[in-house]
């Protein structure tokens, strides 16, 4: 009988076990953030790209081959500048916000392959005097997520278009003031706060549910915020972006020996390099062999 209750609360704390971690092992990801200058590195690290002034004084996307250092533009705008972008990885692609016109109150979001001379392709037509700001994208490198408002003084939704099928979804409608911090590992929820509160909420893109959770729950597991990093690709290294911004890598809890005034930092695809900006200098630094080399000035 003694036997029979020891393996009973054996399997039922076992159980509780595997429910309790199941629960509070949700990965919260967020990949990459837009930068000022630094957009990103291409899937095979060939390419870098990043934003500066043209001849005509306008922010422009350009890249620079990694291998001989050579220079190239991939937008040539003489008025309405480029404000931010991303790379797509998996796809010789960026994303990025541009005003539709010269009124500016119109911020649209286009896709430009960066290979070639086709005209880049606005995904946001439609959608008016909206203006929409990119968040970042998944770590499946499918979606990349954005806010977009329903015209001045409207509440602000959550949107992803989908790289993969060209197509854009509805993630979150707005009926507060929720800020998106994060999704999920399997882009199935959204991290929300409640700025008034400070509450933090599980949200279901697919069944609109949404949970109050405890923030703690998010911390240091890719969760992004103020005062949190969040994982490169792999889960090698956090990327802490504001105050200090550093890099530290995961086993050791060691910091990389980049310059201390370095910033924009944005760690490769493979994990191999990091692309930042000092003294109005593009580099990359090599993680394995703790070198940087110059890439370019910024205009």
């Amino acid at each position: 009988m003694l036997m029979r209750i020891k393996i009973f609360f054996f399997f039922f704390f076992f159980g509780f076990f595997l429910i309790t971690c199941s629960a509070h092992a949700q990965y919260w990801s967020v990949w990459q953030k837009t930068h000022n200058i630094t957009l990103g590195l291409s899937s095979d690290e060939k390419w870098a790209f990043f934003i500066q002034k043209n001849d005509a004084g306008v922010d422009n996307i350009y890249k620079v081959e990694l291998k001989t250092n050579v220079v190239t533009p991939v937008t040539n705008f003489t008025e309405r500048p480029v404000l931010s972008g991303i790379v797509l990885f998996g796809k010789p692609a960026v994303v990025y916000s541009r005003a539709a016109s010269t009124k500016g109150d119109d911020i649209h979001l286009y896709r430009i392959n960066v290979l070639t001379t086709d005209p880049p392709v606005d995904f946001t037509p439609k959608d008016g005097t909206s203006s929409k700001k990119i968040l970042g994208m998944a770590d499946n490198g499918r979606y990349v997520y954005y806010l977009s408002d329903r015209g001045a003084g409207s509440k602000t939704d959550t949107y992803r278009y989908d790289a993969a099928q060209y197509i854009t979804e509805l993630a979150l409608a707005n009926d507060k003031d929720y800020e998106t911090l994060a999704w999920s590992h399997d882009q199935t929820q959204l991290l929300l706060r409640d700025p008034k509160t400070g509450i933090h909420y599980r949200y279901s893109i697919e069944s609109t549910d949404k949970q109050q959770t405890d923030a703690s729950d998010a911390a240091f597991k890719g969760y992004y915020s103020s005062d949190k990093g969040n994982l490169s690709l792999n889960q090698k290294y956090i990327h802490y972006p504001v105050r200090e911004e550093k890099i530290i890598e995961r086993a050791s809890n060691s910091k990389l020996p980049l310059p201390e005034d370095a910033y924009d930092l944005i760690i490769g695809q493979k994990e191999l390099s990091v692309l930042y900006v000092n003294e109005k200098k593009l580099y990359l630094y090599d993680i394995a062999k703790k070198t940087s080399k110059e890439l370019t000035a910024i205009k």
